[in-house]
């Protein structure tokens, strides 16, 4: 069961209740890891009476705020027992902890009729650079981050979209999600709502934009869009529609794409209308926002694509806890998050190009949990990051195997792109059919095959796929800031995957070679991806009148040449041809070295009359397999307050074998960290010191721990792993006491 244990999620709104954890909304009672506040920007000095002032974090105004919190993480506890309720009045993440950043301050205006045309109370605790609440929110340990508000020029990219963009390029575990906005109408009356609405920040790449689909509530069938915005639908068939009869159904007033440099908008869409959360104790006791909730004063209904984005963001935390806790991936990029939500949507019927798999009104679909996590039965999903990165003229590629027919395939590839108007990196999907078909990213349903230049995400959907093996390819088309990582989750009838995660480049030079030169001429590949070979092939593609004359030669990195043609073939004209290890020997003598580096491909001519070309050729490595073993467990013990003795648990690892790399994830709470040593040590007795009395009084130590990030685990590269593995937790001051809920180790070997 997935209910968000273990994360920390980050909402900024307008404020949370009363803005005292001690007294706070009982649905967030002991689960506050910090709340923060932003004075007014320095842009409105000029205009008010209390410039740089900050009221805390209550929400005192709308509750709009504690109502969006409570769609993430709300546990509900208020609405046990309450009648017209099928159940706990609660959010998806209900058991994450929360990061509340609070914008929204009381302005005390100089002209007094700014309180009629603007208001009060305004979002103007916004920083100027919105990259402060992101780093803010990441050193509170936040991964998810949620936000529903924004404004603008409708699809533009603007300094918040670049801010954001760079946040998530240089923090890539960071996934930050917001509201595609409420600007969608029909003004025009011509029955169609309006393109191009979304404003910023949702005009970012590396974010996830959530628009709003229809929740399903009876009881509110008489509300119609044309009774409550009578300008903005004014004709059939928004004009007299129920706001909440169809989850089949974008909402009219979601924010549609595409955005000005012809990106889609939104990513997907949640439920929107009537969204049934927590309410706000300080706000006015005649505030029932859309409609108040007859069992208590603790809930009320709320609208609007900020209702949708922390459904969405309540849904990305069970999606991190999935991958982290089910999938083994302790620390899931911000692109694999977005990919996973994308491959389980459901797309709405009768909205957009047939046969397509994306458009600007639903996005990739609506959120369905389900589909991302819990596939129909007889089908699989896999999920992959792919943190080496490709420069520009690689490809990775992978084999896969379908099965049956019955059950659609579907890949997603996503990543986080440099920042910058318009896509900077371009990463391609293309899927090989077993009978030779290509499938290419966001098609458009016409049967054309054209590459998608605009968009970090991409998705092929193969409604009966051929059963057999179909090849998954990612080409990096251009990659000037090099490398890109990127994220794929794949669905369908799976059966078992080739791991071989292949990387492919090509290059064509059209270089000619020289008649009878010894010397001949080379051309040269660079890769950059980190591992060893496991296995090694050569594609080439030489015009040459007679191939007789002709040495071709491979040179690895290391200095290592294979000589892979040797004036073999006489007369014979040309020379296309594929060498792998079991046909060209030589090409063992590659295996285990490393993948990074110059390769260079000689080609030379050893007799007189006869010229050519060498027109193209490809190297395709694949790389030794990562070997992980994981060992975790949950022992709930509790740690003795002042006490150098402390706590263990130990782990039995029984695979033999040398330490290559380590991860150790511990989840502790505790009030004061700053009293804690945390000692790892391995099967031989040897103990290294990953947290030693930091952090002060920072609440709960729940981390990741790796040789790559952590010096302190040096020491145990080449260790034996074979063994028991200790952990020790020990409180070295009084006061403040905890508990090791639950620890594990990932190592490679």
């Amino acid at each position: 069961n997935l209910d968000g244990s273990g994360e920390v999620v980050a909402v900024c709104d307008t404020g949370l209740d009363t803005g005292d954890a001690n007294s706070i909304h009982p649905d967030f009672s002991g689960r506050i890891h910090a709340m923060l506040s932003y004075p007014i920007n320095s842009y409105y000095a000029p205009y008010i009476k209390n410039p740089g002032a900050d009221d805390g974090s209550a929400d005192l105004d709308s509750g709009h705020g504690t109502h969006v919190a409570g769609s993430v993480l709300g546990d509900g506890s208020s609405s046990d027992g309450l009648s017209g309720t099928e159940g706990p009045i609660r959010g998806l993440a209900h058991g994450a902890r929360l990061v509340f950043q609070a914008i929204e301050q009381e302005m005390k205006w100089e002209d007094s009729s700014y309180y009629g045309s603007i208001g009060r109370y305004l979002l103007s605790g916004i920083p100027d650079n919105i990259s402060t609440l992101f780093a803010d929110a990441y050193a509170h340990n936040a991964r998810i981050h949620s936000n529903s508000w924004g404004g603008g020029d409708p699809g533009a990219y603007d300094a918040q979209s670049e801010q954001l963009d760079r946040f998530v390029w240089e923090h890539k575990d960071f996934c930050v999600l917001v509201a595609a906005g409420n600007d969608g109408t029909d003004q025009d009356g011509d029955g169609k709502i309006n393109p191009m609405s979304v404003t910023s920040p949702a005009t970012a790449k590396n974010c996830i934009c959530v628009g709003a689909s229809e929740n399903e509530r009876s009881n509110f069938n008489g509300e119609q869009y044309g009774l409550w915005w009578s300008d903005d639908y004014p004709v059939a068939p928004y004009r007299n529609a129920p706001m909440a009869d169809n989850p089949e159904q974008v909402v009219a007033f979601s924010s549609r794409g595409p955005t000005q440099d012809g990106r889609i908008r939104p990513d997907l869409v949640a439920p929107g209308t009537f969204v049934l959360s927590t309410r706000s104790s300080r706000i006015a006791a005649n505030n029932n926002a859309w409609a108040a909730f007859p069992g208590s004063r603790k809930y009320f209904y709320m609208g609007g694509t900020s209702m949708a984005t922390p459904l969405a963001a309540g849904a990305a935390t069970l999606v991190r806890q999935f991958l982290r806790r089910d999938k083994g991936i302790a620390n899931p990029s911000a692109a694999l998050i977005k990919a996973t939500l994308i491959a389980g949507s459901k797309r709405l019927p009768d909205i957009g190009n047939a046969g397509a798999v994306c458009d600007n009104e639903q996005g990739f679909g609506r959120l369905d949990l389900d589909g991302a996590l819990a596939p129909q039965a007889s089908s699989a999903i896999e999920y992959i990051d792919v943190a080496q990165g490709l420069s520009t003229g690689e490809i990775w590629s992978r084999e896969i195997l379908i099965q049956s027919d019955a059950i659609p395939l579907r890949v997603v590839m996503a990543y986080s792109d440099y920042p910058g108007e318009h896509l900077v990196n371009n990463l391609n999907l293309i899927l090989t059919a077993p009978d030779g078909k290509r499938h290419v990213g966001n098609a458009s349903g016409d049967g054309t095959l054209t590459m998608d230049a605009n968009n970090n995400v991409e998705m092929v959907q193969v409604t009966t796929p051929l059963p057999g093996s179909w090849r998954i390819e990612v080409v990096a088309s251009n990659v000037p800031q090099a490398n890109q990582e990127f994220a794929l989750v794949i669905v369908g009838a799976l059966g078992q995957p080739d791991e071989s995660g292949l990387i492919r480049a090509e290059s064509k030079p059209g270089l000619a070679i020289p008649d009878q030169d010894p010397a001949g001429v080379y051309d040269a590949i660079s890769l950059t991806q980190a591992g060893r070979i496991r296995t090694v092939a050569v594609e080439v593609d030489i015009r040459h009148t007679y191939i007789g004359d002709l040495k071709v030669d491979l040179i690895s990195p290391a200095g290592t040449q294979i000589t892979l043609h040797n004036r073999s073939g006489a007369s014979k004209q040309d020379l296309h041809g594929r060498y792998e290890v079991q046909s060209t020997g030589a090409l063992a003598g590659l295996i285990g070295q490393s993948i990074a580096g110059e390769w260079r491909l000689s080609v030379s001519d050893h007799a007189r009359i006869d010229e050519g070309t060498l027109r193209s050729w490809t190297l395709e490595i694949a790389p030794e397999a990562d070997e992980w073993e994981e060992l975790k467990a949950a022992p709930a013990l509790h740690i003795p307050d002042n006490d150098a003795q402390g706590i263990y648990h130990t782990l039995e690892m029984g695979r033999a074998g040398a330490v290559r790399e380590l991860e150790l994830q511990v989840d502790i709470t505790h009030t004061y960290i700053g009293d804690l040593r945390v000692v790892l040590s391995a099967p031989s007795g040897k103990t290294v010191t990953v947290h030693e009395r930091t952090g002060g009084n920072r609440d709960n130590l729940i981390r990741t721990f790796d040789t790559g990030t952590t010096p302190a685990l040096s020491p145990l590269i080449g260790e034996s792993a074979k063994g028991e593995w200790t952990l020790s937790v020990s409180d070295h001051a009084g006061r403040d006491i905890g508990k090791l809920n639950a620890w594990g180790l990932r190592i490679r070997f």
